[in-house]
């Protein structure tokens, strides 16, 4: 699609603010996701969980995927349950072992047993 400012200029200005919204959303996104693994990897590489238990990101390493497509898949199959844009760990998960965590220097993680596959 062609769209000349000379011969439509407000066409020309809603698609241009429309590409920059765009735009400025993917950004965000990007920087939020790059943000959650960031810190899952932090807290995987600083926190020594208790016994045979993993982090999310240590479990998701082990499993050969990305620590929030690990999440997702304990969304999905009712281990974790996500509100208000934070997860939290269901009785389904409590009863297959996963534990919360709350590091004072890191924020909120999940412990899952070693042997753990969702």
């Amino acid at each position: 699609m062609l769209i000349r400012r000379s011969e439509d200029p407000d066409l020309y200005k809603e698609a241009y603010e429309e590409a920059q919204r765009i735009i400025r959303i993917s950004d965000e996104i990007r920087i939020s996701v790059e943000t959650v693994e960031k810190e899952a990897e932090i807290i995987s590489e600083n926190e020594e969980p208790s016994g045979d238990k993993l982090t999310s990101s240590k479990l998701a390493q082990k499993l050969g995927v990305k620590t929030n497509e690990l999440i997702e898949q304990l969304v999905k199959s009712g281990y974790l349950e996500a509100r208000d844009g934070k997860n939290y760990i269901t009785t389904k998960g409590k009863d297959a072992g996963g534990e919360f965590r709350m590091s004072p220097k890191h924020g909120p993680y999940f412990l899952w047993p070693e042997a753990f596959r969702p």
